[in-house]
């Protein structure tokens, strides 16, 4: 499993950051759509907390630039 874990991490060096942003912005997208209620009522000032910590954590462990591979 260490082989895949190495792989992983070698193929989305320098992305790491904008996947999880993307998949991370989705959520209150879908909430204006009206269509999901993905979030529930009062879960918006949490779950924006939790995206700025996640955000602070992975520019701490990152090593390259956006795009860029070693």
């Amino acid at each position: 499993m260490e082989w895949l874990k190495q792989r992983i991490q070698t193929r989305f060096k320098g992305y790491k950051t904008a996947i999880i942003n993307v998949v991370l912005l989705s959520m209150p997208i879908l909430e204006m759509t009206e269509i999901f209620d993905v979030l529930p009522d009062g879960y918006a000032a949490p779950y924006a907390i939790l995206i700025a910590v996640v955000n602070m954590y992975l520019r701490s462990v990152t090593t390259t630039p956006m795009g860029k591979h070693l």
